[in-house]
């Protein structure tokens, strides 16, 4: 509903823009020639008007009535847009938390600022910036700009990263049933150099391969008797 009425009030603002530079533009091209939009009266405009200048618009053609309809048209859709009741903006600057004892609201900072520690405490990652939003009352969007020390594996490092993000942000929130968070990693560059007091960063673990069965292959125990 929210995306739609953006769309709305996009398009009348781009009509409203059209219409009015249309105007500007057919009302000079009249005025230096009346002919333009209606008929020049000619000599005769000074008998009628008391100037030497002056037109006649036809009212009762096709062009006149497309007008006349697209005017109140606009019209109509400025006023609605003008008397629309607005939808209140959800807040940002706190999340709800669902309890056993009612819900709670949490400070956006601290949020920021838990989950900022919980990156950062990662041997990898020297410069952590996290940003908590809340587009919708169902949707948290969380962004984290994140640095690594030199010579670090930044892949991996993202994957733990995240996981740590999320893992802090499920201890701070939690979300009521269908609202959900959404984690969006980016990657700054290197920074730093890794802490000698630190231990090292885990090395990824690759999947093992199947490399097929494995000869010789025992299922039946050995007892030393041949078979007849």
């Amino acid at each position: 509903m929210a995306a739609k009425r953006r769309w709305s009030e996009r398009m009348l603002l781009v009509t409203n823009l059209t219409v009015a530079n249309v105007i500007a533009g057919l009302w000079i091209a009249t005025f230096l020639q009346p002919s333009v939009l209606g008929t020049d009266l000619g000599p005769t405009s000074q008998a009628i008007s008391g100037s030497n200048r002056a037109m006649i618009v036809p009212l009762q053609t096709p062009a006149a009535w497309l007008g006349f309809l697209g005017s109140v048209g606009l019209l109509l859709w400025n006023f609605s847009w003008l008397v629309r009741r607005r939808t209140r903006t959800v807040p940002s600057h706190w999340i709800v938390s669902e309890t056993s004892g009612g819900p709670v609201r949490v400070a956006r900072e601290a949020i920021e600022t838990g989950m900022r520690l919980a990156g950062e405490a990662l041997p990898e990652i020297t410069r952590l910036r996290v940003q908590v939003q809340l587009p919708t009352s169902k949707r948290v969007a969380i962004t984290g700009q994140f640095h690594c020390a030199e010579g670090q594996n930044h892949l991996a490092g993202s994957q733990r990263l995240r996981h740590a993000l999320l893992d802090r942000f499920s201890e701070l929130v939690r979300l009521a049933e269908g609202a959900k968070a959404e984690l969006e990693l980016e990657f700054q560059g290197f920074l730093g150099k890794l802490d000698k007091n630190a231990p090292e960063p885990p090395e990824p673990e690759d999947p093992m391969n199947f490399r097929g069965p494995q000869y010789p292959i025992d299922d039946e125990p050995s007892d030393g008797g041949g078979r007849s």
